[in-house]
């Protein structure tokens, strides 16, 4: 969902982190970001999203979660040509 030439990057953890994305053009609504633990947890951890600035706040974005990751996904397109990101906690 980042659209042509979009990007993402990842820094952090299993248990925080922050998630930047770039969107190219034409950006479909869809799923921005996979992360994988390095380390699946014991049960689903409970996964918290912060959108970071008002482009990802407009977005409703939710994720669906698993012991191993989570994806980041959005129900509808984001702007093209825009930084914006998201940080994450996730606690077992």
């Amino acid at each position: 969902a980042v659209g042509s030439g979009g990007t993402v990057s990842l820094s952090g953890s299993d248990t925080s982190g922050s998630i930047v994305i770039n969107t190219g053009s034409s950006p479909p609504a869809g799923c921005f970001a996979t992360v994988t633990f390095s380390q699946k947890f014991a049960n689903t951890p409970h996964v918290v999203i912060s959108p970071i600035g008002s482009t990802a706040g407009d977005l409703n974005f939710y994720i669906t979660r698993s012991t191993s990751g989570f994806v980041l996904c959005a129900t509808n397109p984001a702007a093209g040509g825009e930084t914006f990101g998201f940080d994450y906690i996730a606690l077992g």
